[in-house]
């Protein structure tokens, strides 16, 4: 015998749902987890055309939803990243025995290049679960303050050749965020904004506060880098944007100003 389930009214109506619509919306969910098939969804949901169009769409896609395919995929592709990467790095310590310039040369390429498809990778997986809804936050009492200068400092290891100021003008208060994400968002646009210049740029990052919100500012200046990598930005536009939306924050990708790079986001006073 089934459990009636009770939503109330007042959830339904923020959610901007009706009940039948409700059904429709976990059917769908439930079919694309494969917790139900066809048939299990069609008597939760009806004879819905929304549910018809997915069925459609998965039998003409092999039964593969391409976000969740990538979100998996995805996951197999790093261990042999992985692998290439941390092999890479025991053979130019010199761990196998002596390397001559030259293979020091060609190595230091693959470990880069591999380091780089690494990123790549979890970039795809961040957006793919962005994109189904499937990518949660935590959200917690830190300090911002702390939370920046985490995720600076250690942008600052990760890019020696690039100089970065930070001026922080925030109060010493907590607030409610999911630290680690936030991380994630000032490391990214610290590298949408540094892809904009040689390597021999500057970066300055300025974090000030309002009555309602933080803002942080992050400009680029220096010499106009030769190869900006359309699809790292691309992807680290597409991650930022969506994480701070999930903080009820905004981001403003703004214009390349030919000698760099200006850009800020806001996240909310909790």
């Amino acid at each position: 015998m089934g459990v009636p389930i009770e939503i109330p009214a007042e959830i339904l109506e923020a959610a901007g749902l009706t009940p039948e619509e409700v059904k429709v919306e976990l059917a769908m969910q439930l079919y694309k987890q494969g917790r139900l098939n066809q048939e299990q969804a069609r008597t939760l949901a009806g004879e819905a055309p929304r549910l018809e169009n997915l069925f459609l769409v998965k039998e003409q896609a092999g039964h593969i939803d391409l976000d969740e395919f990538i979100s998996w995929a995805a996951h197999d592709f790093k261990s042999p990243l992985n692998a290439i990467i941390g092999f890479t790095k025991v053979v130019l310590k010199g761990i196998d025995g002596p390397v001559t310039e030259l293979q020091v040369t060609d190595l230091t390429s693959a470990h880069v290049n591999g380091q780089r498809m690494l990123a790549l990778t979890n970039n795809l997986i961040d957006m793919a679960r962005l994109n189904n809804g499937d990518l949660k936050i935590e959200i917690n009492d830190y300090s911002l303050i702390q939370v920046i200068s985490e995720a600076t400092n250690r942008w600052k290891t990760q890019n020696p050749a690039k100089e970065l100021t930070t001026q922080i003008d925030l109060q010493e208060t907590e607030t409610r965020l999911d630290s680690a994400r936030i991380r994630q968002v000032v490391s990214g646009l610290l590298t949408y904004a540094g892809n904009h210049v040689a390597e021999n740029g500057t970066i300055s990052l300025h974090a000030h506060e309002d009555k309602a919100k933080f803002i942080i500012q992050i400009e680029s200046t220096g010499e106009k880098a030769r190869d900006k990598l359309e699809l790292d930005l691309a992807m680290l536009g597409f991650i930022c944007r969506g994480l701070i939306n999930l903080h009820g924050g905004n981001l403003e990708l703004g214009e390349d100003t030919g000698s760099g790079f200006k850009l800020s986001f806001t996240l909310p006073k909790t």
